[in-house]
């Protein structure tokens, strides 16, 4: 099963984002640009090209147990990065700035971890907390893009759980399996 672990911002963010992000879409419509859906926005702690689905009650048993130990978070999305340089980025992206990011890369070290623990083998070791908002296959000039998404702030939220959500092939629909909520 390919799926991942997430931070889902609640829909009021979401819907945000969309509403900031819905001129820009319409301004870059001659790029290459795959933009993100409100219902889709997340921030991945831990990704998994495909866990055995026989060992997901497995999985959030054990993400129950961590998540238990754990108190919410208050956080916001502010800012924005690319991966890539501006000038051929693939992937842009609103950051998340202040404290909540040392405890989101603490977070993502950990469940990566549990996850390998539980039969999975998470992507990536490095870590940087972000929401895509828009990805492409080649790299684009995004410069003018970049420093139109850097304008964004969101009002502060608080994450209350992490989800396991699938990603299921051949639109890689995300479907909510589980969530382990934060503080027990």
């Amino acid at each position: 099963m390919r799926c991942f672990l997430a931070v889902l911002p609640p829909s009021k963010v979401t819907a945000d984002i969309d509403s900031f992000l819905e001129p820009r879409r319409q301004a870059t419509r001659q790029l290459p640009l795959r933009w993100g859906q409100a219902g889709r926005y997340h921030l991945t702690l831990a990704f998994m090209a495909d866990y055995p689905e026989a060992r997901v009650d497995e999985l959030t048993n054990a993400l129950d147990d961590w998540a238990a130990r754990r108190q919410s978070l208050t956080m916001q999305l502010a800012g924005a990065g690319v991966f890539g340089s501006p000038d051929r980025a693939k992937v842009l992206y609103l950051k998340v700035p202040g404290a909540a990011a040392p405890t989101l890369a603490e977070w993502s070290a950990q469940l990566r971890a549990l996850v390998t623990h539980h039969g999975g083998s998470p992507d990536g070791a490095g870590f940087i907390p972000h929401l895509t908002v828009a990805r492409s296959n080649r790299g684009v000039k995004a410069g003018r893009i970049l420093q139109a998404l850097d304008t964004y702030e969101s009002q502060p939220f608080e994450v209350t759980a992490i989800a396991l959500v699938a990603s299921r092939p051949p639109n890689y629909t995300h479907e909510l399996v589980h969530q382990a909520h934060l503080g027990g």
